[in-house]
């Protein structure tokens, strides 16, 4: 399983397990935002931000969005582990962005939707091209078994 952030190299294929469009993560009452509702690419590049480093999937997704709308903004802290981002915003150090599935593990923190042009997060296998191998074939029934609604 990889994040889906670059193009998938010769030879081999994908298959898309998931897409997510990504929230900002906050304290329960953050400074320079409205108390509710989504907030804006501009609004979150003018709060303190907790980015993660060059080279993960999210930040390549959180830069490509920022560049797509034109917008510059400062990374206060930069990590490279999800608990030290959480950590950060809990202590009220900045706001973080990521995938809902994993701020999901901080329930303490609040999230925002984006109104407009949130980064994603594209995960999926990718395999060689042709026929799928038995542990290929094994996982991706496993995972369509969890993703599977309950009858």
């Amino acid at each position: 399983m990889t994040a889906l952030d670059t193009p998938v190299p010769r030879g081999l294929s994908t298959r898309l397990l998931s897409r997510e469009e990504m929230v900002l993560v906050t304290t329960p009452t953050p400074d320079g935002l409205p108390s509710e509702g989504p907030v804006t690419l501009a609004e979150a590049a003018g709060l303190p931000l907790v980015d993660f480093s060059p080279g993960w999937a999210v930040r390549h997704e959180v830069d490509r969005a920022f560049r797509a709308a034109s917008l510059e903004r400062a990374v206060t802290f930069e990590v490279n582990d999800l608990l030290a981002a959480a950590d950060l915003v809990r202590h009220g150090l900045g706001v973080c962005i990521m995938p809902p599935s994993l701020a999901a593990r901080f329930p303490e923190l609040p999230v925002r939707p984006f109104a407009a042009h949130a980064p994603a997060w594209t995960v999926g296998v990718v395999h060689p091209r042709g026929d799928l191998s038995p542990a290929v074939t094994a996982f991706l029934r496993h995972v369509r078994q969890l993703r599977a609604p309950d009858d």
